[in-house]
């Protein structure tokens, strides 16, 4: 009794991929852009709450019916860089560059990509070629300042942090890096400068809370040292480098008082 049911269920699914298959080559069918861009928007949906194998396998069939689709291509590199499948991002990555020779995004991201890989070489070409196609590209004057100061080149560190601090000053990492420049050059006004436009920009930035306080206790400011240490332990209480500081202030402290009766 269930057979003539069964069967009809089977015919009328291969008539629903039937149908499917024809109207896939013809304008307004699910292969049209409306269908793509569903796809795109389920992926980044899922990549935003952090479901990586959905998102991927939606960019993927997004693929399937849009082969040069970039945006597609650079989330998948992103989404496998994330997954921890370095060789499958950069082919991403390299896929969408072929598309357009022009994507910095791709750029940028094989740089990194290199960079994690050890080839610091062949990332400061990738971030040299996206200045040539984006003047005003301020990741990749960071990435390059970054670099320069991976070579022990400071001044070289500066001139880059500089010029990404100048393409993009709501940049908090680009203000501190470029404190931490300044600073290693001895230049220590312009790092305090720096390190407090980072903490207006980012007032949780307790790599600069810190810095500042090593600045005023070389001075011989150690209540505002202190001060600063506190500050960076009342955002993060594990915050270990805030917790060795405070202990080498209140020990200098103990000995100076032990030493002067």
């Amino acid at each position: 009794m269930n057979c003539p049911d069964r069967y009809s269920g089977f015919l009328i699914l291969a008539v629903a991929i039937l149908a499917m298959v024809l109207l896939s080559g013809l304008p307004g069918g699910p292969a049209a852009a409306a269908d793509v861009d569903t796809l795109i928007f389920q992926g980044s949906d899922f990549h935003y709450r952090g479901v990586l194998e959905n998102a991927i396998r939606r960019f993927e069939k997004a693929l399937q019916l849009d082969p040069d689709n970039e945006f597609a291509h650079n989330q998948l590199g992103l989404l496998h860089a994330k997954k921890g499948n370095y060789q499958r991002a950069a082919l991403r990555f390299s896929a969408a560059l072929q598309i357009d020779r022009e994507n910095t995004f791709a750029m940028l991201w094989l740089g990194i990509l290199s960079l994690q890989n050890g080839n610091t070489n062949r990332a400061f070409d990738w971030f040299s070629e996206i200045i040539k196609v984006d003047p005003a590209n301020a990741d990749a004057y960071y990435f390059i300042g970054t670099i320069y100061k991976f070579r022990h080149h400071p001044a070289r560190a500066v001139e880059y942090l500089k010029k990404a601090r100048d393409a993009d000053s709501g940049e908090s990492e680009t203000h501190y890096r470029l404190g931490k420049a300044f600073h290693d050059l001895g230049m220590v006004a312009n790092a305090l400068l720096e390190y407090k436009k980072t903490l207006v920009i980012k007032p949780t930035h307790t790599r600069a809370m810190n810095a500042i306080g090593w600045i005023y206790f070389n001075r011989g400011e150690r209540r505002a040292a202190v001060e600063w240490w506190q500050k960076a332990l009342a955002v993060n209480p594990r915050n270990t480098d805030a917790i060795f500081n405070l202990a080498k202030a209140y020990n200098d402290a103990a000995l100076t008082a032990l030493k002067t009766g």
